[in-house]
């Protein structure tokens, strides 16, 4: 068992991410900026082990006060819409700060198929709308990527293609930095599953496994 936070724990991934965790046996801190909007309905044996601290991703102050003490941290935050305004890259240079004030090391960042734009695996017609609609975002995502690359801590780059909110399959396929033949997305569960064992295994430490069915 191991002490973990969870920054954007109020979305999505990161509310199946926290919820993974804790049917793991994982002790859990889900860091949201409005403590209100994360309310799952947890069993009473995992509700005991999960808290909420309030902090913006983007503040190192409030990064930095949140994350001490814990073993490893998790990135599930992402932007409402289809431009991140420089919310990937901020989140990036102020984790960068707060964990290597704190001495926590590990951190495992939920990125995207989409941001390696030559992936032979990835679909053409998906690398069109990467390169128009979404470029500000895999651009973003992309700048999140070096400046974490480029630190001292031990990342890893959980990338997946499009998420679903369909059952568990555990029949995904992983690559190395590159999207497995004609994968095209993971349920959201999967994911989850995926960063709750890698946090065990440590298995991609430095690498970026791109994950699909």
């Amino acid at each position: 068992m191991s002490r973990l936070i969870v920054f954007g724990a109020a979305g999505r991934t990161g509310e199946v991410i926290v919820r993974e965790a804790l049917h793991a046996g994982h002790t859990v801190t889900a860091a949201v900026r409005d403590p209100g909007r994360f309310s799952p309905e947890l069993p009473v044996e995992a509700a005991r082990r999960v808290s909420v601290a309030r902090a913006d991703v983007l503040d190192p102050d409030e990064a930095r006060a949140a994350l001490a003490g814990h073993d490893a941290v998790v990135s599930a935050i992402g932007p409402a819409g289809r431009s991140a305004h420089g919310l990937y890259s901020g989140a990036a240079r102020s984790l960068v700060a707060a964990m290597t004030a704190t001495g926590v090391r590990r951190l495992l960042t939920i990125s995207s198929a989409g941001v390696r734009d030559d992936d032979p695996g990835f679909p053409l017609w998906y690398r069109a709308v990467a390169h128009t609609l979404l470029k500000e975002l895999y651009g973003d995502m992309r700048r999140m990527e070096t400046i974490i690359r480029e630190s001292p801590l031990d990342w890893t780059f959980v990338r997946p293609t499009r998420l679903t909110d369909t059952p568990a399959t555990e029949e995904y396929r992983v690559g190395e930095g590159v999207t497995p033949p004609r994968g095209r997305m993971i349920a959201r569960t999967d994911l989850a599953r995926f960063v709750v064992r890698e946090l065990e295994e440590r298995r991609w430490s430095r690498k970026a496994p791109t994950l699909a069915q």
